[in-house]
């Protein structure tokens, strides 16, 4: 099945302005197998917190919700702090 994304156009502006991150690299956060997740780490029960490694190889964490299944309701991303990144290469 192949997966959609929603993303509030508001908040999509802010997170390419404040994080200089674009869409693009976002969804390809979802072709790494290598990704991980956890809990959102404010404590939304329905959303959880990807991390992975997008195209052009920088590691990002991307919280996101399947409120709106099949599609993924992307909420914010930005570049993974040093924690998350030592756990993406632990695991992998």
């Amino acid at each position: 099945m192949d997966i959609g994304f929603v993303w509030d156009e508001d908040k999509y502006e802010e997170v390419r302005r404040k994080h200089n991150i674009q869409l693009y690299e976002v969804i390809s956060i979802f072709d790494d197998p290598q990704r991980y997740e956890n809990p959102d780490p404010q404590g939304h029960e329905d959303r959880w917190m990807l991390v992975g490694k997008i195209v052009d190889g920088r590691i990002l964490s991307v919280i996101c919700s399947d409120e709106d299944a099949p599609l993924q309701r992307l909420i914010t991303a930005f570049e993974a702090g040093q924690r998350y990144i030592d756990e993406y290469y632990k695991r992998n």
